[in-house]
């Protein structure tokens, strides 16, 4: 067994690091009932006005909420989305708000399940390596539904690598309930030339618009309703949750509100675009896995609206650069660079005290981590389906370095 700080990474210890970051994640989540089940309410409120105008306003979702006694927490997704929701508001609150917990937790496990076969790495390790992601926790803890959305992420990724081009297309499409994580996908089937995926993508996208119509009670223009209440909410919430902040525009915005500079928003904007130009040549040429996972993470970067909980979305590309550890042995640097962005991950609620998170970092670290080293390099394994994912034998990893956790995230 390796001496000295080399060998603190023995996989029991790499487990018992994992778990306890698990525990730290998810504990808030007791705490959540005493708040109202926070972001819920908003998804609670939708479901309840379904199938009338007031579902896209901004004034009487409010007003549902604060006849409740609800968290005030306006509903500004697409109006189908309320349809879903329908089936929850049938329910108690308490009650509605514990099921939606449930299934976002697990969600997010079956993503990690589809994603750890992706990218050819052990299940278990994948699968908690997701429970200790601390905003993939939050996400679920705030009411939120990123789980749903990297679920569509990682089945939208494995069904292009197996060419399943119209399944993959509609699954992004279905991802457009949310339209900023959506767009990264949609622009990597663009570049890709992948037009029958695009099709499907946009097809799906219609039947948002319908949908949106049945849950409107039949407001053809539905649509300009929910961006008026978008554009009203926008400035109160960034005053409110700025702090949450993990794109570039975002912690500009944030920035230039303190300073009374708003133009310094363009500012993070031009750099987001700047990187993500600067990445164009990877998203063309990267295996399937690969690319899905740097769009993932160049859409937080540049999205006007990318809080604490959308970085669950990280996760693929964290699992790409799991995958990549392991072919290499898990070299001291890989090993470090993890526990820095989970240890990062964990301190998000510190960013409420000192008025912003750290997350930003991560999320500007995670390209650079993805094209650290220059050209893709991936096995055939992770490419456009030419045969299924496999992890590096564990003979091979025993090879590289014995001892180390690279045997066990293999098998």
């Amino acid at each position: 067994m390796p001496r000295g700080w080399r060998g603190a990474w023995t996989p029991a210890r790499a487990r018992l690091w994992l778990l306890a970051a698990a525990i730290a994640a998810w504990l808030p989540l007791l705490g959540v009932p005493l708040r109202g089940w926070l972001d819920f309410s908003a998804f609670y409120a939708a479901g309840r006005l379904a199938f009338t105008p007031a579902v896209t306003g901004l004034d009487p979702v409010t007003a549902f909420q604060a006849a409740h006694g609800l968290p005030i927490t306006p509903f500004v997704y697409p109006a189908g989305m309320a349809l879903p929701y329908a089936v929850l508001a049938s329910l108690p609150y308490g009650l509605a708000a514990a099921v939606h917990a449930l299934l976002m937790a697990a969600f997010l496990g079956i993503a990690a399940v589809v994603g750890a076969g992706l990218v050819g790495l052990s299940r278990r390790w994948v699968f908690l390596g997701a429970l200790a992601w601390a905003p993939a926790a939050a996400g679920v803890a705030s009411g939120q539904n990123t789980s749903a959305a990297l679920l569509l992420v990682a089945l939208s990724a494995t069904a292009l690598v197996s060419r399943r081009d119209l399944l993959g297309g509609a699954l992004a499409g279905i991802l457009a309930y949310k339209p900023q994580l959506a767009a990264p996908l949609v622009g990597l089937l663009l570049l890709r030339g992948r037009w029958r995926a695009l099709g499907a993508a946009a097809a799906v996208v219609a039947i948002h618009w319908a949908l949106g119509v049945v849950a409107t009670g039949g407001r053809l223009d539905w649509p300009r309703d929910w961006l008026a209440t978008v554009a009203a909410y926008q400035g109160p919430d960034q005053a409110a949750n700025g702090w949450q902040a993990i794109s570039l525009p975002g912690v500009a915005a944030r920035v230039g509100a303190g300073l009374g500079a708003p133009w310094l928003a363009w500012v993070g904007h031009v750099a987001a675009a700047a990187i993500i130009l600067a990445c164009v040549p990877a998203l063309r040429r990267a295996p399937w896995p690969e690319a899905v996972a740097l769009a993932t993470t160049l859409g937080l970067l540049i999205s006007p609206h990318a809080w604490v909980y959308d970085a669950a979305l990280l996760l693929p590309a964290l699992a790409v650069l799991a995958a990549r550890a392991t072919r290499r042995g898990w070299p001291w640097r890989d090993r470090w660079w993890f526990a820095a962005a989970y240890l990062l991950g964990l301190a998000w609620p510190l960013g409420g005290v000192v008025g912003v998170t750290a997350m930003p970092l991560v999320v500007l670290a995670m390209p650079l981590a993805l094209l650290e080293r220059g050209p893709f390099r991936s096995p055939p394994s992770l490419d456009d389906g030419r045969q299924a994912p496999v992890a590096m034998p564990a003979a091979d990893v025993r090879s590289v370095e014995h001892g180390s956790v690279s045997d066990s995230v293999a098998r």
